[in-house]
C-alpha cells in the first residue's frame, strides 16, 4: 500500500473516493484567534491511499489543475492569517509621556462633563504637602517594552496592566516617600497567547506577580511648575521583579494640575538581574536580552 501527502486549504473536512480504487481522507487544522472571527481559516491535509505509486501520481495529476490555484490563494490566506494572528500587523502603543497621559486626563474630565461644555482653565498647585494615591485611569499603568523575532519578523511586543496601587508622601517641593506595587498578572498586549505565557514562564506572574517599586532617596524638585509644565528628576530607588530586588535610578517626567499629579517614566532592565528567562515558543526565534519598564500615574489627595 502506497500512502503520501497532499496539502490544500479548505473549510470543512470530506471524504473523496478516487476512480481506480483507493481514497482521500482530508480533515482540517482550524485557527481560532483570540477574539474569534465569524468564519476562521484553516488549513486541511489529505491522506492519498492507493494501491501503487502510479495510481497515487495520477490521482494527484488529475486533481492539480483544480487544487492549484485553490492551493495558491489559500496559501496566502493562511499566510495573512497567521501573521494577523500572531499579531505582527499590529502596532504597539506610543511610549508613555506627559503629554499623552495629560491628554487622557483631558478626555476622560470632557466625557464626565459632556464635550459641549467649557471646560475651565487647569489650576497649578502651590503645595505638594500631604499623601497622594494612585487613581485609576487611562493614564495610570505600569508595562514593558521588549524586542522580539517570530517568524522571523522583527518587532517591538509591548504590555501593560492598569492594576496598579501606590502611596507617595510629600513635604513642600519635597517628595519624601514612593511606594508602587503593580499586578503583572493583569499585563496585557495585543496578543493573548504572550499573555498567558508571561503568567507561567519568563515573568512567571503567577507565582511572582508584584512588581514593586519604593524610593529609598527623597526627590527635592526646588519649585513646584505652572499646571500643565513638566518637570524632569532622577528617582533612587529598588525594583522588584519576578521577586528579585535591585537598586535602580529611573528618570522621571511629572507635572501637577488641578491638585493632581501625573508621573510617568522608564528604566531598561537586564533580563537576567532579575533572573527572568527568556520565553520559549515554537514561533519565538530571539527575545532580546534587555526590556524597557515604562509607567505612567495619575495621582490625587
Amino acid at each position: 500500500m502506497f500512502t503520501n501527502w497532499c496539502g490544500y486549504r479548505e473549510q470543512s473536512p470530506t471524504d473523496i473516493p478516487l476512480a481506480g480504487g483507493g481514497s482521500v481522507t482530508k480533515w482540517s487544522l482550524v485557527l481560532e484567534p483570540e477574539g474569534g472571527l465569524s468564519r476562521p481559516p484553516s488549513i486541511s491535509f489529505w491522506a492519498f491511499t492507493h494501491s501503487s505509486p502510479a495510481a497515487h501520481y495520477g490521482a494527484c495529476m488529475s486533481r492539480g489543475k483544480k487544487l492549484a490555484a485553490g492551493g495558491l490563494l489559500g496559501g496566502l490566506v493562511v499566510v495573512v492569517a497567521l501573521a494577523w494572528f500572531l499579531g505582527l500587523f499590529s502596532s504597539e502603543p506610543e511610549e508613555a509621556s506627559v503629554e499623552a497621559s495629560l491628554d487622557a486626563i483631558a478626555e476622560e474630565s470632557d466625557d464626565d462633563a459632556g464635550s459641549d461644555n467649557e471646560q475651565p482653565e487647569p489650576e497649578s498647585i502651590t503645595d505638594l504637602t500631604g499623601t497622594w494615591l494612585v487613581e485609576p485611569g487611562e493614564a495610570t499603568f505600569v508595562g514593558y517594552r521588549i524586542d522580539e523575532v517570530l517568524s522571523g519578523v522583527d518587532f517591538t511586543a509591548v504590555g501593560r496592566s492598569p492594576a496598579v496601587e501606590g502611596i507617595v508622601e510629600a513635604s513642600g517641593t519635597t517628595i519624601t516617600s514612593v511606594d508602587i506595587t503593580a499586578d503583572l498578572t493583569q499585563l496585557a498586549s495585543d496578543n493573548g497567547a504572550r499573555d498567558g505565557q508571561l503568567k507561567t514562564q519568563a515573568l512567571e506572574s503567577n507565582t511572582f506577580p508584584d512588581g514593586i517599586f519604593s524610593l529609598t532617596e527623597p526627590i527635592e524638585l526646588g519649585s513646584i511648575p505652572p499646571a500643565g509644565e513638566t518637570v524632569t528628576v532622577i528617582a533612587i530607588g529598588e525594583l522588584t521583579i519576578h521577586g528579585v530586588t535591585n537598586p535602580v535610578e529611573i528618570e522621571l517626567e511629572g507635572a501637577a494640575q488641578d491638585d493632581r499629579l501625573v508621573v510617568v517614566g522608564s528604566t531598561s532592565i537586564l533580563l537576567a538581574d532579575y533572573d527572568i528567562d527568556a520565553p520559549e515558543a515554537p514561533i519565538v526565534a530571539s527575545v532580546d536580552e534587555e526590556a524597557i519598564i515604562e509607567f505612567s500615574l495619575l495621582l490625587g489627595r
